[in-house]
């Protein structure tokens, strides 16, 4: 009979963020951010790790409720883990109910989701959104002692396309309004990317060309989180970039901004690329 998993209390260690410490168990190439169970040990010598692949991943169809597969492309790794004891035996104390549900907990704090639990046969797939938009996919199966991961780092919705002052100019006069998807921020934070410099830089030339424009800067979340706190996020985003673009000189008078949490959906929040597409910053010509 199968061990029941003890709590899952070290699921926080097990999803880091990618610019924390690397457990120095191994030298291998490991995931950034899916990290080991405590004190497993990677096995160097079956471990794979390619630029570009592709893997099909075990999923339950929401519809009919039945097991299919869901392929997908992009960063790719195989990494073998084993708990051993003292002797360097295979410690198996550690059942594989005990791996797999701390995982399912660490991926659902980090915002991510279960596509397929059969975790009392040692086998799961999940889903943990990257701050770059993308999705990294896991698939895992486990034993008493030792378990397999298979992760595709998905390419990311882009949004870091940079549209020029110019460009930008054209589509308020025609729209109304843009969403400038290259304006980044730490996790469910205010606090700009570095990559941010660059589609900010564009909007700060558009205002010191065109001195007769005026904006609203919008601030979009997606519904992962509660309403109030996706409405004070998005306000304190868009007030960052409009305190940004007043360092430049441009006069406060020309520049609102304001946030709108998860009222303002432009794509279906049940994937992650919907919602990437959510997670924006809007400009709005006044």
């Amino acid at each position: 009979m199968r061990r029941p998993a003890r709590a899952a209390r070290l699921a926080a260690f097990l999803l880091i963020a990618a610019s924390a410490a690397v457990a120095a168990a191994s030298e291998t190439t490991e995931h950034t951010f899916i990290r080991p169970y405590p004190g497993a040990v990677c096995r160097d010598e079956y471990t794979e790790h390619e630029a570009f692949s592709a893997f099909e991943f075990p999923v339950t169809d929401p519809e009919t409720g039945e097991k299919t597969t869901h392929p997908v492309k992009g960063e790719y790794w195989y990494l073998y883990y084993e708990m051993l004891d003292g002797s360097g035996e295979l410690d198996e104390s550690v059942s594989e109910m005990e791996f797999l549900e701390n995982y399912k907990s660490a991926a659902r704090e980090k915002g991510g989701e279960i596509h397929f639990d059969d975790s009392w046969n040692g086998y799961l797939t999940f889903t943990v959104p990257r701050d770059d938009g993308g999705l990294s996919w896991c698939y895992a199966e486990a034993s008493d002692g030792a378990y397999s991961l298979w992760i595709v780092d998905e390419q990311p919705f882009e949004k870091k396309l940079t549209f020029s002052a110019a460009e930008i100019k054209r589509r308020l006069d025609a729209d109304g309004r843009i969403a400038v998807y290259g304006i980044l921020f730490d996790t469910d934070k205010a606090d700009l990317k570095p990559e941010a410099m660059e589609p900010l830089g564009e909007i700060v030339k558009l205002m010191l060309q065109y001195t007769d424009l005026s904006i609203e800067i919008q601030g979009h979340t997606d519904n992962q989180g509660t309403a109030e706190h996706n409405l004070d996020l998005s306000r304190r985003r868009a007030d960052t970039v409009r305190r940004y673009i007043l360092l430049f000189g441009v006069d406060e008078k020309r520049l609102v901004s304001d946030g709108y949490g998860l009222t303002r959906p432009v794509a279906p929040n049940d994937s992650e690329e919907g919602r990437a597409k959510n997670r924006r910053v809007e400009l709005v010509k006044r």
